[in-house]
């Protein structure tokens, strides 16, 4: 079995240049916290993860200290000093924040390739053409849904398209309601 066969289609690109505001809202409406980002002309970019956005929400003073530590309360945040921060993460490219150094698979990648992947905690591995374009992903619930039924690859194809095409459309109509 190959990587293709359980491959789910990506549905909504999702850009390094885009400001990682417009990310953020993705991962809350789809509850995804991690997903792929390519560049415009489609190359895989790489992955953008909840738990890396955070990192940016912590107070600078935190963010040398190890992982393991647990005891910051002291700083006594207040919830206007993390919105803040929240507003500054959400004004900056993504692209600034994605992990480049990801592993990939193939269409004809053997999955259980990508499945040692996600054991090794990429619990997604981007799924890419020759040309290093960024054609699906799979992660533990694409393969479970893929050995579950076999879906329509057309019908997720069109449904990615007409995505892509509702989400420009949102965009061209916010800029010309903001002019």
């Amino acid at each position: 079995m190959d990587c293709k066969s359980v491959m789910a289609p990506i549905k909504v690109d999702l850009f390094a240049d885009e400001l990682a505001g417009n990310v953020l809202d993705f991962m809350v409406e789809k509850h995804m916290g991690l997903v792929p980002v390519a560049e415009r002309d489609g190359t895989f970019c790489g992955l953008i993860s909840g738990e890396g956005l955070m990192e940016h929400l912590l107070p600078r003073t935190l963010t040398t200290v190890s992982h393991g530590f647990m005891g910051a309360s002291f700083l006594n945040e207040t919830a206007t000093e993390m919105q803040e921060r929240l507003e500054a993460l959400r004004q900056r490219p993504v692209g600034e924040m994605v992990d480049r150094n990801v592993m990939v698979a193939h269409p004809e990648t053997p999955l259980i390739d990508a499945l040692m992947m996600i054991k090794d905690k990429q619990y997604v591995v981007p799924v890419v053409d020759d040309d290093n374009k960024l054609i699906g992903a799979i992660s533990f619930f694409s393969v479970l849904y893929g050995l579950k039924e076999e879906y329509d690859r057309e019908t997720a194809a069109d449904a990615k398209a007409a995505e892509r095409q509702a989400r420009e459309r949102d965009k061209d109509q916010a800029k010309a309601g903001g002019q």
